[in-house]
């Protein structure tokens, strides 16, 4: 246990920004939707998928999966939101973006000390290959679809190639409840 003391002040007065920053804020957009409602929404999509995903037999942590959602977009309190085109056009880059992505986390996350270790941990996890992290993964994604098709039916164009994208991606992370999820929303 570290000795250091918290400054619960600074630290929440920074995550306060995430409902500044907004999201695809490169594309005219109709409403726009801040990185505190998108986490809102990737965690209670992720709770819907979890509980699905044991409804069809299989073992989900579902603390560690809200956990997980909460935290995994916490450095952009710091950083902004970078879209996604930009952050993934190389890997080297990529990995590079991640890294930085790390230390602005750490940043954050110094004025709480007694839980920066555990929490950075479930930041670094957020997304990884377990059923846990599978969920947050498409959690993150649909929630970025869902908010893509509500600009496109207002006539908001600008959102067809993101909804392709996610579409893609989407199709691509194996989980039954994700199927599921995707038929529901009756996408033409």
């Amino acid at each position: 246990m570290t000795t250091e003391s918290p400054n619960i002040k600074k630290f929440l007065s920074n995550l306060r920004n995430l409902d500044k920053v907004v999201r695809f804020s490169t594309l005219r957009r109709l409403k726009d939707e801040n990185v505190a409602e998108h986490s809102f929404h990737a965690a209670f999509y992720a709770m819907i998928l979890a509980d699905m995903e044991i409804k069809s037999g299989n073992k989900v942590d579902v603390e560690k999966v809200l956990r997980r959602a909460i935290m995994h977009d916490i450095e952009e309190a710091l950083t902004g939101d970078v879209i996604y085109s930009f952050k993934y056009s190389e890997p080297g880059f990529s990995e590079k973006m991640k890294a930085m992505s790390l230390e602005f986390c750490k940043e954050l996350l110094k004025d709480m000390p007694e839980f920066s270790d555990s929490y950075l941990n479930i930041w670094k996890d957020a997304k990884d290959s377990t059923i846990e992290g599978k969920i947050v993964n498409a959690a993150d994604k649909l929630e970025a679809l869902v908010y893509s098709l509500e600009e496109y039916s207002l006539g908001n164009k600008n959102f067809k190639p993101i909804i392709d994208s996610l579409l893609d991606i989407l199709k691509g992370i194996e989980l039954e409840s994700l199927k599921i999820f995707l038929s529901e929303l009756k996408i033409d």
